[in-house]
């Protein structure tokens, strides 16, 4: 145990020490804050829009920061011959692999905290921005139920996204396993590309599902098989939903308590086939790993 977290932690330092992992951080950052101010043009809805683009930015920056993070451990230090000396160690190569994925999911947790908090107070402003006319007096210092119920929305609307951003790290966690079960046997680049690939693929299954029924036949089955084996990743899509939607954590009771309950029961049912998932790609790239020979 000693040695997986040692492993972890090493991964995890090594990731985050990377000048991309600083580079995507600060640019997703910056287009969350630009986007803050861009006019959506969607007649005072344009808080909606916004919880909408803002996930799909935290997802596409949190993606690149885990697939380069997670594909880079195994395959580099194959490349550096600095495997041969850790598993020299009384280190399983089960240990080796399982640290890898580990530490590069740290990476990711800490990427979608920093680019959540940002978006979580973005949305807060941004309710504000919106405002109409009459509640833009009260958003700029008004007084009594009104202030509070205009400062409750802004809350409940910021922390609407949450559930989003744990939906993003459980997607990236899976895209982040087969990543990793790529880089014991390919090199960094094909097993980030091939993560991609299996990014939108998971995310158009269902077009693709029925384009290869119409066209019937030997790539009907092609099809099916890819699909049977890549993650189907629209199961962690709630963005249309929870941007449409303005849960209210802080009053149990009211309406938007039951879809807060709802999103988070979501959340949970999506963790079990997140987890399985993962599981099975690590086990797999446990099992090729096992079999290469590293001399």
């Amino acid at each position: 145990m000693r040695a997986l977290t040692g492993i972890a932690l090493n991964t995890f330092r090594e990731a985050v020490r990377q000048a991309f992992y600083y580079l995507l951080l600060a640019a997703g950052g910056a287009a969350l804050v630009v986007m803050l101010w861009v006019p959506l043009f969607t007649f005072y809805n344009d808080t909606d829009m916004y919880k909408d683009l803002g996930l799909s930015f935290v997802l596409l920056f949190v993606l690149l920061a885990g697939l380069l993070a997670s594909a880079t451990g195994v395959s580099r230090e194959v490349e550096d011959k600095t495997a041969h000396t850790i598993l020299a160690k009384a280190v399983g190569r089960w240990q080796f692999v399982l640290g890898k994925y580990l530490g590069a999911m740290g990476a990711v947790v800490a990427a979608t905290a920093v680019l959540g908090l940002v978006l979580v107070v973005a949305v807060y402003y941004r309710v504000q921005l919106d405002a109409g006319v009459l509640e833009l007096g009260v958003a700029r210092g008004g007084l009594g139920a009104a202030v509070t119920a205009f400062h409750e929305r802004q809350i409940n609307q910021a922390l609407t996204v949450t559930p989003g951003l744990a939906l993003i790290v459980l997607q990236v966690g899976v895209l982040a396993a087969v990543a990793t079960a790529l880089s014991t046997r390919l090199s960094t680049a094909a097993s980030v590309g091939l993560g991609l690939v299996a990014f939108v693929i998971g995310h158009l299954t269902a077009f693709l599902a029925s384009a290869a029924k119409a066209a019937g036949g030997a790539l009907e089955g092609f099809a099916q098989a890819v699909m049977s084996i890549l993650p189907f990743l629209e199961i962690f899509n709630l963005n249309q939903k929870l941007s449409h939607s303005m849960l209210t954590p802080l009053n149990p009771g009211e309406p938007g308590w039951t879809d807060w309950v709802s999103a988070w029961g979501y959340v949970g049912w999506a963790s079990l086939y997140a987890v399985a998932y993962a599981t099975a790609a690590i086990g797999l790239g446990i099992f090729l790993f096992r079999r290469r020979a590293l001399s």
